[in-house]
């Protein structure tokens, strides 16, 4: 315990906490699973993935790796992922992914409370994303979070905000 609060002591401000409750890594067949959760309780907002809001949480990737991202619906308000290039303007709904199969299905009129769907996709060699909501006005509305490539990484990492 006093190890890991004098690493955090150590850490630069700004520094990001990793969140790896919701991560799996199987090196021997690189495989990365994600449990991605819309409408996570004790968020800001009902429109969210797993609590975070507006690229509050980045989900960092090695280039090449099978990514598996459980897609659980909990909000009574229709929602869907998708990955999409982050760069502006932001669209208001969901059209053509950026990655392909890097989506859920009904994206555009969103799944429905307690459905559950499944992406499977390749990781691209590099690049930023976005995983959004879209369902028209909802990524508009804060529910996104970022979605990175880094050749550099060994392995995945979820990262949030510091808790402080």
């Amino acid at each position: 315990m006093i190890a890991a609060l004098l690493l955090l002591a150590l850490l630069p401000s700004g520094a990001v906490a990793q969140d790896s409750k919701y991560l799996a890594w199987d090196a021997a067949t690189r495989t990365v699973t994600f449990e991605l959760i819309a409408g996570g309780e004790g968020a800001k907002s009902p429109f969210n993935f797993n609590g975070y809001i507006d690229g509050e949480a980045n989900l960092v990737v090695p280039p090449g790796v099978s990514v598996v991202m459980n897609f659980i619906q909990k909000d009574g308000t229709p929602h869907s992922a998708e990955l999409i290039a982050d760069k502006a303007p932001m669209p208001n709904m969901g059209g053509e992914p950026a990655i392909p199969r890097a989506y859920t299905s009904k994206v555009v009129e969103g799944l429905p409370q307690e459905a559950t769907d499944v992406m499977r996709f390749t990781a691209p060699d590099s690049g930023s994303y976005r995983i959004f909501c879209g369902v028209p006005g909802h990524g508009l509305s804060g529910m996104w979070i970022r979605f990175t490539v880094d050749p550099a990484a060994q392995e995945p990492r979820f990262e949030t905000p510091r808790s402080g």
